[in-house]
């Protein structure tokens, strides 16, 4: 986040008992009994509660930035605030409240403001980057049409190309490079991209990306002189007991739906996933199958692809509900389609696809031949279905732009929790094992020289940097997004292997990933390495408040991070 950009954070665990009286919220000490009898009529709704809070905050602030959005008449109306979205966290039983900053009534890019309130609708915490926006008329001079034209001319198409899209919609942008604010037209799901787009372009995960073959891409554009300002990608994806062998030999219990002829498909209506055989079609040319794979028995026999993506996207969603308390990817319950044996001609000669993907909100699983020449899918590997289901988590959340550092982050989410999920001990769910027995690597064997993709221990090992003071300025590979990524992921395994003068651990697997889930629900767009670090302390504060350790804990963390030079 650019210096334009000002942080607020407050944490009632971390403030003194005046300072959260301020805010027009109850010390922590006060909240065991029942609610507050006296509380503000407008505590109508956790916006409404939110709002109240914020007004409080922001009127302590003496930044002109922060100043203009209070209202002292009425310190529950925030205005320019508009209220993004409201979701409540059975993981901690809480509301996050989540606002964009506007100014005449236009959203600005990057901005937010993030309330966490207890289930009386107290406050826990907030944080919020806000901007005052100067220099820059809200009048747009040209047209949404005219802003898809000049897209379609940037990339060397006619704007018939475009197919159907939504309207671009406006937006303030600050270009941190030229210093300066733009009115902009934010343009979503761009199915065409600049030539120069794929320059140095690596994959998600393991094969070439889709995006090379049918891209999706965000664009800013000035909506005074129609240049196009910023792009970048959009795509970073009656229940029977049943088993199978998986791709490596490893018997496996699956659970797939009762079909009306009394056989079995891979249909789990609980955890809602379906496995379909692409049947080594074209992703890019055919149509999607829709019916599940069958089985006349319990015993999915010599079907080791699709035992592998059925048991491994159970294992990810079981994971998502169980742990973090999520439903599903979107957090809403939608269905989770994973496609075995599909083929890209358009990349490499069937049969073989050396890829797994999240693409179009679905799973997608090529295959590759062994050392035998035996076709073996990619829906094995664990680490890479989590890390691509992860850039679909993110996409419903934070939905951080896959640009810079946001997208460096993007990345580092998606490895965070595909080595957490790979390496979680099921039997022991409440702290999820010890880390001392964990591979940290992301896609062993599939980088150059026989190398991982990334390794979270050992970053220097792929030839990345693991400090920021070897951060990487490129225009290359959407900003260095799979190199840089690599130094929020030491700063993760600091976290997550951190150990008192004892030499006992810190945190457990679970804390990690609740803390790192939580944190990604308070991100917006753009965040930067220092924000996220900020966030984490903040979340950490209120997770760990009444901890006798907690004081510990935020220093294995702001230690974690001065490791790898964040501040």
């Amino acid at each position: 986040m650019s210096d334009t950009f000002h942080g607020i954070h407050f944490n009632v665990a971390g403030e003194s008992d005046s300072a959260v009286e301020s805010a027009g919220a109850r010390p922590l000490a006060l909240r065991a009994g029942p609610s507050r009898t006296t509380a503000p009529s407008f505590f109508t709704d956790e916006e409404a509660a939110a709002r109240f809070y914020l007004g409080n905050i922001l009127k302590r602030d003496t930044r002109p930035t922060v100043r203009g959005l209070s209202a002292p008449d009425r310190p529950e109306v925030v205005p320019d605030l508009k209220l993004r979205d409201s979701q409540r966290s059975p993981l901690t039983n809480t509301s996050v409240v989540r606002f964009v900053q506007t100014k005449s009534a236009i959203p600005i890019f990057g901005s937010r403001a993030i309330v966490e309130l207890d289930d009386k609708r107290e406050l826990l915490g907030v944080d919020a980057e806000l901007a005052q926006v100067e220099g820059v008329s809200p009048f747009a001079q040209i047209s949404p049409q005219q802003v898809l034209e000049g897209i379609a001319s940037e990339a060397g198409v006619k704007v018939e190309m475009l197919g159907k899209v939504d309207a671009p919609e406006l937006t303030f942008f600050h270009d941190d490079a030229n210093k300066s604010w733009h009115l902009a037209y934010y343009a979503r799901n761009i199915s065409v991209a600049p030539a120069n787009f794929f320059d140095g372009l690596k994959s998600h995960s393991v094969g070439r990306s889709l995006a090379e073959r049918q891209p999706q891409l965000d664009y800013l554009v000035d909506a005074h002189t129609g240049k196009v300002l910023l792009f970048w990608s959009s795509n970073p994806t009656a229940i029977a007991k049943c088993e199978g062998l998986d791709e490596d030999g490893v018997k496996r219990i699956i659970y797939a739906n009762v079909n009306s002829e009394g056989g079995f498909e891979l249909s789990d209506s609980l955890r809602r996933i379906r496995t379909i055989d692409f049947g080594g079609e074209d992703i890019e040319t055919a149509t999607p199958p829709e019916a599940p794979i069958k089985s006349t028995g319990r015993d999915f026999a010599g079907l080791h692809a699709a035992v592998s993506a059925h048991f491994n996207a159970a294992r990810v969603m079981d994971f998502l509900r169980s742990i973090l308390m999520r439903d599903g990817v979107d957090g809403k319950g939608m269905e989770l389609i994973s496609y075995i044996n599909c083929t890209a001609p358009a990349e490499e000669p069937q049969p073989e696809w050396h890829n797994a993907a999240w693409w179009k909100r679905r799973m997608w699983y090529g295959q590759s031949k062994d050392a035998t020449g035996q076709l073996r899918s990619f829906a094995r590997h664990l680490d890479i279905i989590a890390h691509e289901l992860a850039h679909g988590v993110t996409e419903f959340t934070a939905n951080l732009v896959y640009l810079r550092q946001s997208g460096a982050l993007n990345e580092s989410f998606s490895d965070i929790f595909g080595v957490i999920i790979s390496n979680w001990d099921w039997t022991q769910p409440e702290t999820g094992g010890d880390v001392a027995r964990w591979t940290w690597e992301i896609g062993g064997g599939f980088g150059e020289d026989g190398l991982p993709l990334r390794d979270m221990r050992d970053p220097s090992r792929t030839g990345d940097p693991d400090h920021m003071d070897r951060y990487i300025q490129t225009d290359k590979d959407n900003g260095g997004v799979h190199t840089n990524s690599n130094i929020h992921n030491k700063a993760a395994y600091h976290v997550l292997t951190a150990s008192d003068g004892n030499g006992s651990a810190v945190f457990t697997p679970r804390d990690v990933a609740v803390l790192y889930y939580l944190t990604l629900n308070r991100l917006d767009k753009i965040a930067t390495f220092a924000q996220i670090r900020a966030t984490l302390l903040n979340v950490a504060g209120t997770y760990f408040a009444g901890d006798p350790t907690k004081q510990q804990k935020l220093n294995g963390i702001a230690t974690a991070y001065r490791n790898v030079g964040i501040e």
